[in-house]
């Protein structure tokens, strides 16, 4: 395909799939935890074809970037935090590097909770889309820990975790816009922690600033219907 390019950008191995037509501007999109970025190639060049630029980093320790086992639970339990913050901590570099108009961050499963933080840390970014994700990381890291009856905070940073949770910057949600899509019999990652985060949305009065759709009888997938609520939304976001 000729509108694809594997690239480096601020030392990160990405994939930029370039819009056929006069794009719009740039999308960053993030693979889940168990991906890599040519597993994303595919809806990419979905998006792209709504008339964006998709660049489609490569996360910590997967791809060309390292390997874990990614069903070990230890391993899940050690290095799923520092995955997701060093992610959103590096996408400031790559913001930075690419000088462009990025007019949305998007993300499915673990790449949900890093475009929820991407948001949150990089006022710029006036969009996102998080798909079967969490915009609420203590809250979900404790309900996790509560569920499989094992004590948290143990092995991760508390602190550093509420410094990047989307729900530390809430100030920073007016003016911007985001796209919850969950499946509401989600059993990789609940969509309890996304309830749990519209609750505190309309306690801030932000409602206008959030969207959140829920898929029943869907489980941790990317429906049709998700793909058509979230092109109809970013065309629907005329100030992107």
């Amino acid at each position: 395909m000729n509108n694809f390019l594997e690239s480096s950008i601020a030392g990160i191995p990405c994939i930029q799939i370039n819009s056929s037509n006069e794009s719009k501007g740039v999308i960053l999109l993030y693979h889940g935890w168990v991906s890599s970025i040519n597993d994303y190639v595919f809806l990419g060049s979905l998006i792209s074809s709504w008339g964006y630029m998709v660049i489609i980093p490569e996360i910590p320790h997967h791809g060309a970037r390292g390997k874990l086992n990614y069903f070990d639970p230890l391993e899940l339990q050690q290095y799923y935090w520092s995955v997701v913050v060093q992610a959103v901590d590096e996408a400031r570099q790559i913001i930075s590097e690419l000088n462009d108009n990025i007019v949305a961050v998007i993300g499915h499963s673990a790449g949900g909770f890093i475009a929820g933080g991407i948001f949150a840390n990089n006022v710029g970014i006036k969009s996102a889309i998080v798909i079967n994700g969490s915009c609420a990381w203590v809250r979900f890291e404790e309900h996790i820990c509560e569920l499989e009856g094992r004590e948290p905070w143990r092995l991760i940073d508390r602190d550093r975790i509420r410094k990047f949770d989307p729900v530390s910057s809430l100030e920073y949600m007016r003016g911007r816009s985001m796209l919850i899509l969950h499946g509401a019999e989600d059993t990789t990652i609940s969509i309890m922690s996304q309830r749990y985060f519209m609750h505190i949305i309309r306690e801030e009065n932000l409602l206008n600033s959030v969207k959140f759709v829920e898929y029943s009888r869907v489980n941790h997938h990317i429906t049709l219907s998700m793909l058509e609520e979230a092109k109809r939304w970013l065309l629907e976001q005329s100030d992107i």
